[in-house]
């Protein structure tokens, strides 16, 4: 077999021009090929095999509610509940308004059913008091709503003044809503309009967390040939969210949910890759320059690497077609070991022309080429197979798993080691055969190590104690070692996307880690549900029950009361004419006089510091004040007023609600098209500490097996990333001990092979536990990296060491200086993954890193003291 590939590299040396022409053509027509059909998808939910019970049940959950999947959640906040709240109808009306864009867009918290029957949902004691306070405010109602300008607020506000103080009247009723208004009349004057919140003063009740965050959710129509599918629909999103001009009214929308977080990911994992892999390129061009020595043998390699890449990503595209966030990493894969197996031959190369430059200095440079190319194809073609073929076995491992990510990088990485071995001993020799060099022979290898080699050979015993020592305690190490499931752990926490999911996720009143259930019937669903609220670890159990408020009675009781209070001012027909323009300039300083004259007079201290505080604000405005600045003072004042009475005036006709009566739009949302019912569980406590999300996910499975939803996702992948790990890594050692075993036929050369590549992998997982790293979806790469480039280093030595005739002394020779400089090729190659701003990218980056600087000391240090502890004793000059 060996003398087989030696015979290819001669051949292809021979006809350089053809294999070069042949390869040109395949090349161009490969990128044509995979760039035009091979796609990335970032969907992480995809990595693990569908074929799984829970994978089946998740798939189950989306064909019942497909409008529950494939969602932008919409959040819209501000400081301010009642802007909030027009900021969210406005804006969802006009996404509705896009049916081109949209196929659905809904308010899990409005709409007809919402607007008619919420005061139903509060408890009845609330209710009460909110029914009270109504009455107090019927007046200031009355007024502004038969006149909702300036010309009736101040009208209104002079009249109740003068009409408190004739009649002796506390005036503590009037100091909250002097002082609201006090305070935004203020913020106009101060150019940064900030509205008086209605909600508050009628209701009198302070705005909670859920009214300044409301949610919109929007299916998108994704376009499946963009890279970022949703992007379209986000920017239509900002664009209707500018139009409206909700910025200027202080609400915040920003964009989360399946499609941004997807499409932010897909972004942060390309975002800087240009700059990143041209600065890697170039430190990549001076480490070969350093090592190699001759830009000839730079470009060689390098025009190798782009043909085996472009091959490797042609098989992608055919077997594979999609790529997915692990898979998506064979080229990293790839170009760390096909690098190296280009360094080892040219470097062979080099050493063959120096020793033959040294045997027949009078033969021309064309001769010595010639018979350096033959002898390094000889030398090298053996451990660059052995390399090839234990790596390739190592990946393809991987395949037999569920994890599908990780399968599908198996059969790639493991094909593209053949073609990086097929690259190298047919396009590399055939460049070195056509590409002239005037170069003067240098020896191969590093001839200061001489020092080096000599501690080697009289501190071998330590040397391998210590590492002995350092490996069990790496090995204890382990069992601390993590892996990360939470999904949105590795991805970039700048983005948007990700920092409003992170935020949602530590409240509970908006976290999106509900566990979802499919019961028989809404029956067998409320059976349920009694036994879930029962748990600790539960908040709140939501199903199409959910949505029938209780004790009705008495809460319909108290809204027929207040209808009979509130009907005849809310339904007092047509308001007044509007003002005219300068009707409400003249009103606000009518007022502003009148007020002066009330707080000098013996009741002006009963309204405490809002008094002066409104006059003051007031009369600062009216320093200036035209016409057209009563528009920001009117917007400031009464903005939000009609759309809080229009909320009270549809809640009033609230009627008693059945399950019949629930809308269908509402129904669908609980009851699957085949009678299923649906339940949703919300966790209580902080979902982003690991073991409350865990307890949570185990507490309601011991209850309901068959429950699915995120959190069960998350659990799911994690036990099947890692138990795909661990088997796969088992499967890959146990195969590459048996692919050394079969070649090289010694027992003590494969462990010269294994013992410090399993040092190595210790190493690198106790560091990991060191510096609190924990394994994620996508720097578990690491680890068929660190087999594939651990065995083609430890084979190369090996194979030098049963060859080598004289003094071991591995560091003067070719092999070690190809696989150092080949290690900082790779590692800088690296370095640009651990600058990403995707988490897991750098985590990976700084990982791979770690895992090839263990290789890298096991190779030249360690297993060089092994070789002499078990070889022939023979000394170094």
């Amino acid at each position: 077999m060996i003398n087989l590939l030696a015979r290819l590299v001669e051949f292809c040396r021979r006809r350089a021009p053809f294999i070069l022409a042949v390869t040109a053509l395949l090349t161009i027509f490969g990128g044509i090929y995979s760039a035009q059909n091979l796609r990335v998808d970032t969907d992480t939910d995809k990595l693990v095999s569908p074929d799984l019970p829970w994978q089946k049940q998740v798939a189950d959950y989306a064909r019942s509610f497909p409008q529950s999947t494939s969602q932008t959640v919409v959040v819209v906040e501000g400081p301010a509940a009642d802007a909030v709240e027009d900021a969210t109808a406005s804006l969802s009306a006009a996404l509705a308004k896009r049916s081109d864009i949209f196929k659905t867009v809904r308010r899990p918290d409005a709409g007809p059913f919402f607007d008619t029957h919420r005061l139903l949902f509060l408890p009845v004691k609330e209710l009460g008091a909110l029914s009270d306070q109504l009455a107090t405010a019927q007046p200031l109602i009355a007024t502004l709503d038969g006149d909702p300008n300036l010309r009736g607020l101040f009208g209104l506000l002079d009249q109740a003044v003068k009409s408190a103080a004739g009649r002796g009247a506390s005036l503590d009723v009037l100091k909250a809503p002097i002082q609201a208004f006090a305070d935004a009349t203020q913020s106009v004057v101060d150019g940064n309009a900030a509205p008086v919140q209605w909600r508050a003063l009628v209701t009198g009740t302070q705005a909670s967390p859920e009214d300044l965050r409301k949610f919109i959710l929007v299916q998108p129509i994704l376009d499946p040939d963009a890279l970022q599918p949703g992007a379209k629909a986000s920017e239509v999103i900002r664009q209707a969210a500018g139009a409206l001009g909700l910025a200027r009214q202080h609400v915040v929308v920003g964009l989360t949910g399946d499609i941004p977080l997807a499409d932010d990911e897909f972004a942060s994992v390309t975002e800087g890759a240009g700059t990143a892999t041209l600065v890697s390129l170039v430190l990549v061009g001076l480490i070969l320059l350093a090592g190699l020595r001759t830009p000839r043998l730079i470009v060689a390699i390098g025009l190798t690497l782009i043909v085996g890449l472009i091959a490797t990503a042609a098989f992608a595209t055919a077997v594979v077609g999609t790529l997915n966030m692990i898979s998506v990493a064979f080229a990293v894969l790839f170009i760390g070991i096909a690098v190296d197996f280009g360094i080892q031959f040219s470097m062979r190369f080099q050493e063959e022309v120096y020793q033959a430059t040294g045997e027949a200095p009078e033969v021309d440079r064309a001769t010595v080429n010639r018979r350096a190319l033959e002898r390094a194809a000889k030398g090298i073609c053996k451990p660059l197979a052995i390399a090839a073929t234990a790596a390739g076995i190592g990946f393809y491992s991987f395949l037999p798993t569920d994890y599908r990510g990780v399968s599908e990088l198996g059969v790639i990485a493991g094909t593209s080691m053949f073609i990086a071995l097929l690259a190298n001993l047919t396009v590399l020799p055939a460049l070195l055969s056509v590409m002239p060099t005037r170069d003067k022979p240098r020896h191969g290898g590093f001839l200061w190590a001489r020092p080096v080699d000599r501690w080697l050979q009289h501190r071998a015993r330590p040397i391998v104690l210590v590492a002995f020592v350092l490996g069990l305690a790496a090995l204890a190490a382990t069992t601390l070692l993590r892996f990360d499931a939470d999904p949105i752990d590795i991805k970039d926490p700048e983005r948007e996307s990700v920092r409003l999911a992170t935020e949602l996720a530590q409240d509970p009143l908006a976290s999106p880690y509900s566990i979802e259930l499919l019961t028989g019937n809404l029956e067998a669903a409320q059976n349920l549900v009694h036994r879930l609220e029962l748990l600790p670890e539960v908040r709140q159990v939501v199903t199409l029950a959910s949505f029938i408020p209780d004790r009705q009675d008495a809460k319909l009781e108290i809204l027929d009361d207040l209808k009979m209070m509130m009907g005849p001012i809310l339904d007092h027909g047509a308001p007044l004419e509007p003002p005219k323009p300068d009707e409400e300039l003249m009103a606000a300083k009518r007022f502003e006089s009148d007020f002066e004259v009330f707080l000098a007079g013996p009741h002006g201290a009963e309204l405490g510091a809002a008094g002066p505080n409104f006059a003051r604000s007031l009369g600062r405005w009216l320093k200036t004040a035209t016409e057209a600045d009563t528009i920001p003072l009117r917007s400031a004042l009464l903005a939000g007023f009609e759309g809080r009475l229009d909320g009270l005036r549809k809640s009033l006709g609230a009627a008693r609600v059945t399950i019949d009566g629930i809308p269908p739009e509402i129904k669908a949302d609980w009851i699957s098209g085949d009678g299923r019912a649906r339940i949703s569980i919300f966790p209580k406590g902080n979902m982003r500490d690991g073991r409350q999300f865990a307890q949570f996910v185990a507490a309601v499975r011991d209850v309901a097996p068959e429950a699915t939803g995120m959190p069960v996702v998350t659990i799911e992948s994690a036990a099947i990333v890692s138990h795909a790990f661990v088997f796969s890594s088992l499967l890959a050692l146990a195969a590459i001990t048996a692919v050394l075993v079969v070649i090289l036929r010694r027992l003590k050369d494969v462990l010269l092979v294994l013992v410090p590549l399993g040092l190595a992998t210790l190493y690198t997982l106790g560091t990991l536990v060191a510096i609190g790293m924990a394994f994620n979806y996508v720097n578990v790469i690491a680890i068929p990296l660190l087999l594939g480039v651990g065995v083609a280093f430890n084979i190369y030595f090996v194979i030098a060491w049963r060859d080598s005739r004289g003094p071991v002394a591995l560091l003067q020779t070719s092999t070690a200086r190809a696989v150092v400089f080949s290690a900082c090729t790779t590692s800088t190659a690296f370095a640009s993954l651990a600058l990403s701003p995707h988490r897991g990218m750098a985590s990976c980056g700084i990982l791979l890193i770690l895992a090839l600087g263990y290789v890298l000391l096991s190779t030249i240090i360690i297993q060089p003291a092994l070789m002499i502890l078990w070889g022939r004793g023979r000394s170094v000059s």
